[in-house]
């Protein structure tokens, strides 16, 4: 297992941000992690850190602009409802 930095910011039309949100959590590893954002994959996950508890990635959405690394992904994620949220996620190298 490994700890991941979560963070998704809600955005309007025009790029502002209107509500952001981070937690840690524990995946099984980077390259899972990884697939289970290419695979558009609803994962229900608890932050080991304070209470903010849900999915990866909502029901029915869609992954756009997917880059990533070593230790670090971005993507922009469409709801059901074309709503956009900007995820940034970390790996934590313990």
């Amino acid at each position: 297992m490994v700890k991941v930095i979560e963070t998704n910011l809600s955005l309007q039309v025009n790029n502002d941000i209107i509500d952001h949100q981070s937690r840690v959590i524990e995946v099984d590893s980077w390259e899972s992690y990884v697939n289970e954002i290419k695979e558009c994959k609803t994962v229900t996950r608890n932050s080991i850190i304070g209470n903010l508890h849900g999915t990866t990635l909502p029901r029915e959405s869609r992954v756009d602009n997917l880059q990533y690394d070593d230790f670090h992904l971005q993507c922009d994620v469409y709801n059901y409802a074309g709503m956009r949220t900007k995820k940034l996620v970390y790996l934590i190298k313990e």
